[in-house]
């Protein structure tokens, strides 16, 4: 029971409120909770309108589900993702009119369409960590049981997006999906290696490049980073000048298939991207880690020597936004992705999991190689990601945090209904 001191033309009350408990429902895996009906304006959104394709979720219903509680970044996030959008779903411009604003409690789709549309409803909150009111929980829970319970888990993956993406500085959202670490053994499948790897939301703050000093000569030899993966991936023997300036090469760009001779065509691209690791679990690592990261050349699969204009459209993405157009690497693509997340114990947000996985079902005998051991001052030598203590009901950064009390319970650090501060929380 929660108590509140309220002061009134001088005299003091205590007012006592019961205590919401807010679990996930155990077969849509959303938060069970009241809308919040009051404060909407579609301004809150910026870049909204950048669209004509409607939301899956409409924005009064993520404002209801939880965006009231987000930043004005987070929300203008939200606003710009092409995931969130319906597209994907074929919902048309008059069935969005005629759905305004209503939730699947209260509209549906045409019976052909309803399946698909829910599993995406479904996956977009999940992925923004929005809830669900009892009633909607209901109506999905049915609808998940009419379509199949495996319907909602293989939910289609978001469009694969080449535009340039719009920088985050969005706090993450309650994690909804949590499991160990373990770096794959030699030769295991990359699906069991992806297996390993965490879901949470993303940590979308923080980032600077300078955070991850890069394009070092960590082993003192005169050629820094880039200058090393030039040599190591040139077909033929690389010409090296003074201080270590490689001159020509032959560099054969995995992601198109095209062939370079002068290493200014040539950019080296980091797989998961430093931003991507940041987002993912680096912002947790000391400097000496994220060094180890930006340089590592233990991994062929870390670092790669690729076409500059296609490694700038790809940017900082992850495989829900970018893969590459190359259509016949594409699957040893996304098996370098899950080997660099396994070995470095960074984790996926929930669309980049289910995009990863539902492309890698096509792939045919994709194993996972041994991988070397990391370079000195890795952050989990164990491979298990260490749990925070944290003391129940104190005040916390950043919103979507997690950890265990000294019971070892699990809290989430996150506003309630009644106050909007972030505390260490059920």
């Amino acid at each position: 029971m929660k108590k509140w001191l309220v002061v009134a033309c001088g005299a003091s009350l205590v007012v006592s409120i019961p205590n919401v408990a807010h679990a996930a429902d155990s077969v849509i895996g959303l938060e069970v909770r009241s809308e919040v009906r009051t404060g909407f304006s579609s301004a809150r959104f910026p870049g909204a309108n950048s669209s004509r394709v409607p939301f899956v979720v409409p924005l009064r219903e993520v404002w209801e589900s939880g965006a009231n509680y987000w930043s004005a970044a987070r929300r203008a996030s939200f606003a710009r993702s092409a995931s969130a959008r319906s597209a994907v779903v074929g919902l048309s411009p008059k069935a969005n009119a005629n759905r305004a604003d209503r939730d699947p409690a209260r509209w549906l789709p045409a019976p052909s369409q309803q399946c698909a549309y829910v599993a995406k409803w479904i996956a977009v909150k999940r992925a923004w960590g929005l809830a669900a009111d009892p009633a909607e929980v209901a109506r999905l829970r049915r609808l998940v049981a009419t379509c199949g319970a495996g319907s909602v888990p293989t939910t289609p993956a978001p469009t694969i997006s080449t535009s340039v993406p719009v920088p985050s500085t969005t706090v993450a959202s309650a994690p909804t999906t949590s499991t160990n670490v373990t770096v794959p053994v030699a030769g295991s499948s990359v699906l069991d290696a992806l297996a390993t790897i965490r879901i949470v939301p993303e940590y979308t703050v923080g980032y600077d490049r300078d955070l991850f000093p890069h394009w070092k000569d960590l082993d003192g030899d005169g050629c820094d980073t880039r200058k090393e993966v030039l040599i190591r991936d040139s077909r033929t023997k690389a010409v090296i000048g003074s201080s270590c300036t490689v001159t020509t090469g032959t560099w054969l760009s995995p992601y198109d298939g095209a062939t370079w001779t002068n290493p200014s065509d040539v950019d080296i691209d980091h797989v998961v991207a430093l931003s991507e690791a940041w987002r993912s679990g680096a912002y947790a690592w000391s400097t000496q880690q994220r060094t180890n990261y930006a340089n590592d050349l233990t991994d062929d699969r870390t670092l790669l020597a690729v076409t500059d204009s296609v490694n700038q459209s790809k940017s900082d993405k992850d495989p829900t936004e970018w893969l590459p157009p190359l259509a016949s690497y594409r699957c040893t693509y996304l098996a370098h992705w899950v080997s660099v997340k396994a070995r470095w114990s960074l984790a996926m947000d929930q669309a980049e999991h289910s995009v990863v996985k539902s492309g890698l079902a096509g792939c045919a005998n994709q194993t996972s190689p041994a991988a070397p051991a990391l370079p000195t001052g890795n952050p989990t030598t164990s491979g298990q990601a260490a749990a925070v203590v944290v003391s129940p009901g104190a005040f916390c950064t950043p919103f979507g945090a997690t950890g265990v009390s000294d019971k070892g319970v699990t809290y989430t650090c996150k506003p309630s209904e009644t106050e909007a501060r972030n505390r260490w929380r059920r």
